[in-house]
């Protein structure tokens, strides 16, 4: 009966935060989409080099979100419902104030950044139109993608759903009002995103007033510094989770200017937007056995935890086959889809088959790095995290493009992501559980 339960709550979490991380990866490609089709190559191009920046507001976002959905997940697994009702008024706090601090200092930094990420001429026009508006609104993308988390926590995860869904229907009918009809350009694909993470702000706001907000006191909407500790030392893996892509794209982006100018920049623009998507989707497994594998670690069941990972590991190596496949009969349709010029089809359908090697070893390194900062272990998630923007890519992309030129560029990635899962695998191998568990009870006695 407690096996035929546990399936039940797996599939209860995995699927719906499967589908809602596929769902917010759509707002930008939605926005890739229509911008391609109806601006061009050039605003194709320059949405992928300014994106970096939207996301390090998705990503402080969704750090804090599920650093706090957490930390409420295992003090209810505790039996602790005040300490739970502190972590839920405490992070809703946080993600405001990150959501107008942040906005303020990137608005500023906005000019600078984008000669950093290599935008000139026309692109850097198009770029700077794009994240002004979006950070003008900073404060819903962040309040949109944070609060999300804490709903799925606390076993709503069909609401997560709907929050986000609305969302994107919202930025479909926006981005063709904007930019096709209006001809607003980039500035009309970005206010249609904003107004649509209002909307998953506001929704996802009213649900948790209606359920749990207005029982609570103002006191536990201040944070302590053991819980401000406590949020960020787990949220610091899912932050990386999120950013660690587009820092990806920073350093590929570099690369292709180097080996193949703005045309190979379209290409990568193309990739990154099919790689973030299956990137999403893989992350939705971990995240979405979070809340079990946080409740019963509040609860030390440590067999449990361990059932949940090899259950999830095995769904995410089935899901990553079956995106490699999708991209692999599929790419000259998804090359297409973006309204990519005749002359950069060829090119562009090697790139997406090649990078789409990684799929299955993303879904091992990210469920596995889920699986550490849900059950205590945040010092190996956090290593697995950086570890690869920070040493693996650089290494690979300086090798393989020295060697193969532009085709090494697109190896680089899936090369990376072999070796961070082996290092995934080690880490999470029976023995270092072992002495990791053993050492916990050391601590406690």
């Amino acid at each position: 009966m407690e096996r035929k339960y546990l399936n039940s709550q797996f599939w209860k979490y995995i699927l719906p935060s499967m589908f809602t991380m596929l769902l917010s990866g759509f707002y930008s490609i939605v926005d890739g989409l229509f911008v391609g089709n109806s601006v061009g190559n050039d605003a194709l191009a320059a949405i992928n080099l300014v994106y970096p920046i939207q996301v390090i507001l998705n990503a402080s976002a969704i750090g804090i979100g599920i650093g706090g959905a957490v930390a409420l997940s295992y003090f209810s697994g505790r039996d602790e419902t005040k300490s739970a009702d502190r972590s839920l008024g405490s992070t809703i706090t946080l993600l405001i104030v990150a959501g107008i601090v942040l906005s303020i200092v990137l608005f500023f930094a906005t000019p600078s950044l984008l000669e950093i990420l290599g935008a000139s001429g026309t692109i850097y026009e198009y770029a700077y139109d794009y994240i002004f508006v979006i950070l003008c609104g900073g404060l819903l993308p962040v309040l949109g993608n944070g609060l999300s988390p804490l709903i799925r926590n606390y076993g709503k995860t069909i609401v997560a759903t709907i929050c986000m869904s609305s969302g994107l229907v919202t930025n479909i009918v926006l981005d063709y009002i904007f930019v096709f009809l209006m001809e607003m350009g980039l500035s009309g694909a970005a206010l249609a995103t904003i107004i649509a993470q209002g909307v998953v702000a506001l929704s996802c706001l009213v649900f948790l007033y209606a359920s749990k907000l207005k029982e609570i006191s103002l006191h536990c909407y201040v944070p302590s510094a053991s819980l401000i500790k406590r949020i960020v030392t787990v949220g610091i893996s899912p932050f990386g989770q999120t950013m660690i892509p587009c820092i990806m794209i920073v350093l590929t982006n570099w690369t292709c200017i180097m080996y193949g100018g703005n045309d190979a920049l379209t290409i990568y623009s193309v990739i990154s937007y099919v790689l973030s998507s299956a990137q999403l989707l893989l992350q939705g497994i971990g995240d979405g056995v979070q809340p079990l594998l946080s409740y019963y670690h509040g609860k030390g069941n440590k067999d449990v935890i361990h059932y949940l990972y090899r259950k999830a590991f095995f769904v995410s190596l089935g899901v990553s086959v079956i995106l490699f496949m999708g991209v692999y009969l599929f790419n000259e349709p998804l090359t297409g889809l973006f309204g990519v010029s005749h002359s950069l089809y060829d090119g562009t359908k090697l790139a997406l088959i090649i990078t789409a090697l990684s799929f299955p070893f993303i879904g091992i390194s990210r469920l596995t790095s889920a699986v550490f900062y849900a059950s205590g272990r945040s010092k190996n998630s956090t290593f697995l995290v950086y570890i690869e923007p920070c040493l693996l890519l650089p290494v690979f992309l300086i090798v393989f493009s020295s060697l193969f030129q532009l085709t090494g560029v697109w190896c680089a990635y899936p090369a990376t992501q072999v070796v961070l899962s082996v290092i995934a695998l080690v880490l999470q191998s029976p023995n270092l559980v072992a002495d990791h568990e053993k050492k916990i009870v050391e601590v406690s006695i």
